[in-house]
């Protein structure tokens, strides 16, 4: 069954259409987005503008269309900061809860914190630290303590706004201290950022870096590149930003500001590096509050990526190969393996590789994903330096294609749909 929600934000809106598994998690089936930029001059306490209101109407009509010729019923429309801001938030949400034929519900602050942070929670493996997400009109802090959300903060601090309102550097970073200033005082062990901005940041440095993966969750960025871009970014024109590699015209707009509240975070927090989520408010939204251990959190995903495939999870492949190995990633690869050898691929281990590679497989860091792919690799061909390299990991090649070995003799065992 396909499942939808709809970001009416401050800069963009955005459909995500997702299938759900059994067991509640979900895969991406497809999106679309257009930058109406609902926020445009609501801050200094305006109207969400006529114009704006009719660009959103024929978006949303157009997304109604594609919606009903899916047989989509389940749909979450969520407003963010443009319609808390606004004076006539609430009458543009009934308005264009008739274009688009479902309630357009405005979220609080709050609740977009905690549905950024249930995503983060239950896509990346993080036991405490702080989450962030950073929009167009505002940006969401929330405190994490043993996978539990606690504290959470709000502040008019997205980039669209910021780069309207207060539009040079110092004026920026002077108001994001002001808000900042106000959180607890805390060193966490891990700092996890999503939003639009971020990813296209993060898509940036992994071009620039020659990063293979087609997706960025899970990705990590040191402080000290971020505070370098940072740098780089305000000495170039927003024409030049444009041209730069995963940025784009759109998003050249407010990259400027976004970098800058990143780099105050991550000054505050004095963390080595922020890791990159994919998965934010839409993917939170499907989610349940519930405490998960990373192993378990992990397995749901790879169960739904089984059932998706219409194979019954081959829990003993993965059980014995860690047996055998002591890795995780070595089980985790022979488990996926399988699943697409019971899927009829002549070649399931290289199924497995390009598949983690190319498709954002949620549960693991960047670099975890980048050993199992290689894992996967190693059971037909040797892997090599530059493998590592074009993944963007370290490590010993002699310990991987070992694992790979004795990850292959498993998965070769056993007969099919017998484990």
């Amino acid at each position: 069954m396909e499942v939808a929600v709809i970001d009416l934000g401050y800069n963009s809106i955005r459909l995500s259409l997702f299938q759900r598994s059994s067991n509640g998690n979900f895969r991406s089936v497809g999106s679309m987005k257009d930058f109406t930029r609902l926020g445009d001059g609501v801050d200094e306490g305006g109207e969400i503008k006529e114009e704006r209101v009719n660009e959103a109407e024929r978006v949303l009509s157009t997304f109604r269309k594609v919606l009903e010729k899916r047989g989509v019923s389940e749909v979450f429309p969520l407003g963010t900061s443009a319609f808390r801001l606004a004076r006539n938030g609430e009458e543009v949400a009934k308005r264009l809860s008739k274009s688009l034929g479902w309630d357009v519900i405005i979220v609080s602050g709050e609740e977009e914190g905690r549905l950024s942070a249930l995503a983060s929670i239950n896509s990346v493996p993080i036991t405490d630290g702080v989450i962030f997400e950073l929009g167009g009109g505002s940006l969401e802090v929330t405190y994490v303590s043993g996978r539990e959300i606690g504290k959470i903060y709000n502040f008019p601090l997205g980039a669209l706004r910021l780069i309207k309102i207060m539009k040079t550097e110092d004026r920026i970073r002077k108001e994001i201290r002001s808000y900042l200033y106000s959180l607890p005082s805390w060193l966490p062990p891990s700092l996890i950022g999503s939003g639009g901005n971020l990813r296209a940041i993060a898509k940036f440095l992994m071009k620039v870096n020659k990063v293979k993966f087609k997706h960025v969750h899970g990705y990590q960025v040191s402080s000290a590149t971020i505070k370098s871009l940072a740098r780089t970014l305000w000495s170039m024109r927003d024409e030049e930003i444009s041209r730069l590699p995963g940025i784009g015209e759109q998003r050249s707009v407010t990259v400027k500001a976004a970098i800058l509240v990143i780099e105050e975070l991550i000054n505050l927090y004095d963390v080595p590096y922020l890791t990159v989520s994919e998965l934010g408010m839409r993917e939170g939204k499907l989610m349940k509050e519930e405490e998960l251990s990373v192993p378990k959190m992990r397995g749901k995903w790879l169960d739904s990526f089984s059932e998706f495939s219409g194979v019954q999870p081959p829990e003993s492949i993965r059980f014995e190969v860690e047996k055998l190995t002591g890795s995780d990633l070595a089980a985790d690869a022979g488990f996926l393996a399988h699943v697409f050898m019971e899927s009829g691929w002549s070649d399931p281990f290289n199924a497995c590789y390009q598949y983690v590679i190319q498709s954002l497989f949620p549960g693991f860091l960047q670099r975890e994903l980048g050993y199992l792919a290689l894992i996967c690799k190693g059971a037909t061909e040797k892997v090599k330096k530059k493998d590592l390299q074009r993944l963007g990991i370290e490590g010993r090649t002699d310990k991987i294609n070992q694992l790979s070995r004795v990850m292959k003799k498993v998965v070769k065992s056993y007969p099919l749909g017998v484990y």
